[in-house]
């Protein structure tokens, strides 16, 4: 009998590794998606809790509310920190706002926002489009530019409302997306979908008026459920 020796793999071997891999890399990028998910959720959660602190300390070194503040403008029909919000900050050297002053008026023209700022706040989906968007673009001609996780980046800046009675409670009536909370200010995004839903309520699912669903489960808050005044 004539003794052979096999020297490479059987087509069901090469179907076993193969399947294998496939397992492996299905695992792997399902992981990686989980992580790259939960970092993002951690910055914007850190990015609304920074804006609210700032908003609060810039209350105190203005001595009251700029009119930057009380004229902000509105978005989804709540105030957003567009850029003359993102100027006063960096005028009260708060939030490290990425900006230059261009002449010597006292006024908010005198200042150029730039970089990841150039729009006003934003949260880090929309931050990583300005980051390679072209730096010549000014913040109005950005604002309209897709976000690859959903929505647009005037979509992603960051909301707030403020207590502007001084009663210690910034309320609906204020801009607040809720009856009211006992703070000072109040900051919160739409999360990685760009869609608010209904802030009220945890229950996802609203469609917007261009037919996208979107769902309010993503949006992060600087506040908790618990300290809603009913």
């Amino acid at each position: 009998m004539k003794n052979t020796t096999r020297t490479g793999f059987t087509l069901i071997e090469m179907m076993v590794v193969i399947a294998i891999i496939g397992i492996l890399a299905t695992v792997l990028t399902g992981g990686y998606t989980y992580a790259v998910k939960s970092a993002q959720r951690a910055k914007a959660t850190e990015a609304v809790s920074n804006a609210r602190a700032a908003l609060e300390m810039l209350y105190q070194r203005a001595e009251g509310w700029p009119r930057a503040i009380i004229e902000a403008q509105k978005h989804n029909g709540f105030f957003v920190m567009d850029e003359n919000v993102a100027k006063v900050l960096f005028k009260y050297n708060l939030l490290n706002v990425d900006c230059k002053k261009t002449s010597d008026a006292s006024n908010l023209s005198a200042y150029t926002l730039r970089g990841l700022d150039r729009c006003g706040i934003a949260d880090p989906w929309a931050q990583d489009v300005l980051r390679n968007a072209d730096k010549n673009l000014n913040g109005s001609s950005l604002l309209s530019r897709s976000v690859s996780s959903g929505g647009t980046i005037q979509d992603h800046l960051i909301y707030f409302a403020v207590d502007q009675n001084d009663d210690g409670f910034v309320e609906r009536s204020e801009g607040a997306p809720v009856n009211k909370v006992r703070a000072k200010a109040l900051t919160w995004c739409a999360g990685a979908d760009g869609g608010l839903g209904d802030c009220s309520t945890d229950k996802p699912g609203k469609t917007s008026a261009n037919g996208r669903t979107i769902s309010n489960r993503d949006n992060v808050y600087s506040w908790q459920r618990a300290q809603e005044v009913r």
